[in-house]
């Protein structure tokens, strides 16, 4: 059992460059665009909720949120961002931090919510679904997307 707390926190002037310096493992390194890019993203896109993920107040990751707004579907949430610094794969944190945005959405309207990842990221996929998601399909790009209905887990 993690006697450590994991905690979601808002992205702020404190804590945005320890979060843009966390990396993956190597073998992960092309999986996913770094923490920098999302950060800047998210300051010109008003609807994205970016999380800095914090172990007993330590910053170890990093994921964004938001609502869908293309199609629109005002319960269709996204959660398009989602990293662990390569110290603390592997620990269950990650499983715990998805727990916790999956709740945040949840309170702010979402009944069901999406991700996505690479077709060779396996390890995204296991936590993915062990966290409740299922595949539903391939977007433009390739990537394997998976869907969760917030009713049936929280």
């Amino acid at each position: 059992m993690l006697t450590q707390s994991i905690t979601l926190c808002p992205l702020v002037k404190e804590n945005w460059l320890a979060c843009a310096q966390l990396v993956l493992p190597p073998e992960q390194a092309t999986l996913l665009a770094p923490n920098i890019y999302s950060i800047a993203e998210s300051k010109f896109e008003p609807h994205y909720q970016p999380r800095v993920i914090c172990l007993d107040g330590k910053e170890i990751g990093f994921l964004m949120y938001c609502p869908d707004v293309d199609l629109p579907d005002p319960k269709l949430f996204w959660l398009f961002r989602f990293m662990l610094g390569a110290e603390y794969q592997g620990k269950g944190y990650g499983a715990l931090a998805i727990h916790l945005a999956l709740a945040e959405m949840k309170l702010a309207g979402a009944s069901r919510v999406r991700t996505m990842h690479k077709p060779s990221n396996k390890i995204a996929s296991r936590l993915y679904q062990r966290s409740g998601f299922c595949e539903v399909g391939y977007a433009e790009d390739g990537d394997v997307e998976l869907e969760l209905e917030l009713e049936l887990i929280i």
